[in-house]
């Protein structure tokens, strides 16, 4: 038998803590931007795509919040498409220390589509625990739970007092490849199940009465590419509460950025052409032009270096004239890209290059 040697050991310890490093899932530089697609779930957990709405997400900073080095990720949702103009509305924070993620939590999120949850008393309660939490931990043995956090509480309805348990849980699920409009990629997958039990009589066993599990798949230097959460149903009846309501799921999943398309000149030229893009090398954006002499169908598309393609940038009926697109490759990784124009008979492929 071969026996490996103790650097050979230590050197593949190294190796291992190494890729487990919290750090190294989340983008190294500021200006990275996110976009997602998020589509409602129904009582079933069938995607409901006319319903369906975008998310821009953007690493706007590193800064200190609240004690601890974050960086600091401010989101739009709830848009109707991918371009439209809006700003930003809310704000996350993310810390790394070693093999773990953490995240300002804010509850208060979490409980707002809970028609139960409404007094000013649990209001307060849940203020409580905004704080630092270690929700990520990619370390951790596959298939072993963690606690995020777990806090006992009364609430007073009426005459009646409830004994309730907040309480978020955490498992490292088996590593995934998932499959995005962006690729292919290995992704961490963790399983969040945030729950809310109430007391029986004392001594006090507590059975659950919200149980909402969220799958998040993370992968490296992107963060996260998909997130699900199922619809639940919720049914207090049975514990002498005449509630009962639905939460509808939602399936968030990386999409293409938003485009551009600028007529920039007011003379219908004589050729087709397709120009090298410029900044080449680029990072993270770059603009392509393109001109075309006749009315007619024309696609402007993104390829990766096997020959995938990764976006779609122009797809529609054009008039004559010259043209500009934007293309913003926050979400791609290095490498190789090639770009196709077909319109008519017409088509031609440039190659350029990604270098973060």
């Amino acid at each position: 038998m071969r026996v490996l040697s103790p650097l050979i050991i230590v050197l593949l310890f190294i190796s291992n803590i190494y890729s487990q490093n919290a750090s190294t899932y989340f983008p190294s530089n500021t200006g990275y931007k996110w976009f997602y697609k998020n589509t409602p779930l129904d009582s079933l957990n069938n995607p409901q795509p006319t319903l369906s709405t975008y998310q821009i997400d953007s690493f706007a900073a590193v800064t200190t919040y609240q004690g601890l080095q974050a960086s600091k990720v401010v989101s739009k949702s709830g848009l109707l498409s991918i371009n439209q103009t809006s700003p930003y509305t809310d704000t996350n924070y993310y810390n790394f220390q070693s093999t773990n993620g953490w995240y300002y939590l804010n509850v208060l999120s979490l409980i707002n589509s809970f028609p139960l949850l409404d007094s000013v008393a649990f209001i307060d309660f849940l203020r409580s625990f905004e704080d630092w939490y270690s929700t990520y931990r990619f370390s951790s043995s596959v298939n072993s739970s963690y606690t995020v956090f777990s806090k006992d509480t009364t609430v007073t309805f009426d005459t009646l007092t409830l004994p309730l348990r907040i309480a978020t849980t955490g498992r490292r699920l088996a590593d995934q490849n998932v499959t995005t409009i962006n690729g292919t990629f290995p992704a961490k997958k963790f399983l969040l199940t945030f729950q809310i039990s109430f007391g029986l009589l004392p001594p006090f066993l507590y059975v659950p009465i919200v149980t909402r599990p969220d799958t998040v798949y993370i992968a490296s230097n992107i963060w996260v590419i998909k997130d699900v959460m199922p619809s639940i149903n919720v049914d207090l009846t049975s514990l002498g509460f005449p509630v009962s309501f639905s939460i509808p799921g939602s399936l968030k999943e990386l999409t293409t950025g938003p485009t551009g398309i600028v007529n920039f000149s007011n003379t219908i030229p004589s050729r087709y052409s397709l120009s090298q893009n410029y900044p080449n090398p680029f990072n993270p954006s770059t603009n392509l032009k393109f001109q075309i002499p006749d009315f007619g169908s024309v696609s402007l598309k993104v390829f990766d270096a096997l020959g995938k393609e990764v976006a779609v940038l122009v797809n529609e009926n054009m008039q004559p004239g010259s043209y500009e697109v934007n293309w913003d490759a926050g979400i791609f990784s290095n490498g190789v890209y090639y770009y196709k124009l077909t319109a008519g008979e017409f088509s031609e492929t440039k190659k350029m290059l990604l270098i973060k």
